[in-house]
């Protein structure tokens, strides 16, 4: 297994943000929104609230550019999002996304830190988080604060990069899927691979917040993903 190397924890130059942005996303987020979205089925099933009219308010760490709260906004219309992220540059361009998508009366932009939330507690019916883990060096305190601000009863979605094990599929992944990608793209997705976790590091996380181990899963050649609804009180 090659070591976790860490990589900056706030990409907030004017370059990052185009670039990451200019990335194709596409089917990443189409599959994030698909399998959040059956999470909030199911979780709308279970409270009974699926035949109300109330709009859920969920928390998007790490937003970056905000098009994962985009695609899901323009799939469900009773979701209200709050998009965090640390890095100005980042907010600055989703603000041109929520824009031109016509979506900025629906998705509020906050620039937070998400290892000390600037929230009440339980205040969120859901977080959701995509691709922000791998860039904290201590990530125990962003799940601790997911734990915190989630409402009982609530859910949580995180995915995030998986760590390969040598050097040698780290580098295959590169090509696999950011091949046409241009040079600086090519390196900050190297990088995130490196600065990425385990499942046996994201399970101990769980673990220690007292969240089930169980809930981190392995869901592609390049992810983890933790999905799961906190007890009600």
């Amino acid at each position: 297994m090659i070591p976790r190397q860490l990589e900056p924890e706030v990409m907030d130059t004017r370059e990052e943000a185009v670039d990451y942005n200019s990335m194709d996303h596409g089917d990443v987020n189409r599959l994030f929104a698909e399998d959040l979205l059956e999470l909030i089925a199911a979780h709308q099933a279970i409270s009974g609230s699926a035949a109300g009219n109330n709009d859920m308010t969920v928390l998007d760490l790490g937003t970056g550019t905000a098009l994962i709260p985009i695609e899901l906004c323009q799939r469900n219309e009773r979701l209200k999002i709050v998009a965090t992220d640390l890095a100005a540059e980042m907010l600055r361009v989703a603000e041109v996304n929520l824009q031109q998508a016509g979506l900025r009366d629906v998705v509020t932009l906050e620039r937070a830190d998400a290892k000390q939330l600037p929230c009440a507690d339980h205040c969120f019916d859901g977080v959701i988080s995509n691709s922000l883990i791998h860039h904290v060096p201590e990530p125990g305190s962003v799940f601790r604060e997911i734990v915190r601000v989630v409402r009982p009863g609530g859910f949580l979605f995180v995915r995030d990069l998986l760590r390969p094990d040598s050097s040698e599929e780290l580098e295959r992944l590169v090509k696999l899927y950011a091949g046409e990608a241009n040079s600086h793209q090519r390196q900050m997705f190297h990088d995130s691979l490196h600065a990425a976790l385990t499942i046996d590091e994201v399970q101990t996380l769980l673990k220690a917040c007292g969240l089930p181990p169980s809930t981190a899963q392995i869901t592609s050649d390049r992810h983890w993903t933790v999905a799961t609804m906190l007890p009600a009180e």
